[in-house]
């Protein structure tokens, strides 16, 4: 009876691994808002049981499942191409397949972190992350055609989610620390990844990484951006250094408030 079942089951391109059709994810619904939901359950519930998953004797294990669930979630994302193709006319090459988007970077380095306990990766990803890895969750352009009755939905949300959760966790488990110093990390990082996306871009035909070539398939906020490439490296240049300002200084502004609650605490005994 299984079988049967399975059998009738279409994974193929126009099935669970396929690309859907427009309008198939509708933004601001209920399956929009609930990935974003489960996350910040995820980030409260992790800081108000902090002491408790600190002491747990299987905390690593718990880590090191996350991280393994992270790389699936990414190498998903290529196995699916693989498996069902490019997904539409326009890239029909394979090479606009590249991981040259931020977000499949900070996924990576998201499981490293995890896996080793890595300041290097968490001084990144705690900038980045939370920034430019916040975007896609209010415009998930990429995924406009693939609602929950597909697979690249899943792996859209794991793959956004779980490093923006994975920076959370080590400041509440680990005890890490947003250092201003080390901002040069992130910048490097960019800087490098902007590079070798302007590079393919300029030598693949359909390839638009980082958004810099042109538009985006969907409604992103990149659509409202010039196509100039200069001006559109300037314009990102700016919103990041805006947005590292920002959260820094949210960072500054809560654990001041948070220092300044534990001080009437200990005022008070």
């Amino acid at each position: 009876m299984i079988l049967e079942v399975v059998k009738g089951v279409e994974f193929y391109s126009s099935g669970f691994f396929g690309y859907g059709e427009k309008g198939n994810f509708k933004y601001f619904s209920f399956w929009h808002f609930l990935p974003i939901i489960l996350l910040i359950v995820g980030i409260v519930l992790t800081y108000i049981y902090r002491e408790k998953i600190k002491n747990n004797k299987h905390e690593k294990l718990f880590r090191h499942i996350l991280a393994w669930i992270m790389l699936l979630a990414e190498m998903g994302y290529f196995w699916r191409v693989l498996y069902a193709g490019p997904g539409d006319d326009v890239h029909t090459n394979l090479l606009t397949k590249l991981p040259l988007q931020v977000c499949e970077w900070t996924c990576l380095f998201a499981v490293m972190m995890m896996l080793t306990e890595s300041k290097h990766y968490f001084d990144i990803n705690v900038f980045v992350s939370l920034t430019l890895g916040v975007v896609p969750l209010l415009t998930p352009a990429v995924i406009s055609t693939t609602g929950p009755k597909y697979f690249r939905y899943y792996q859209f949300w794991l793959e956004h989610c779980l490093p923006i959760y994975s920076v959370f966790y080590m400041i509440f488990i680990k005890g890490y620390k947003q250092d201003i110093r080390k901002i040069y990390k992130p910048f490097i990082f960019l800087i490098i990844l902007a590079v070798f996306a302007v590079i393919a871009n300029s030598n693949i035909e359909g390839a638009n990484y980082l958004y810099l070539a042109s538009t985006t398939a969907g409604d992103s906020i990149a659509n409202i951006l010039p196509e100039n490439i200069l001006i559109r490296i300037l314009i990102y240049t700016g919103a990041v250094l805006l947005l590292f300002s920002l959260e820094y200084l949210i960072f500054k502004l809560v654990n001041y408030l948070y220092n300044k609650k534990q001080n009437k605490v200990e005022e008070s005994v």
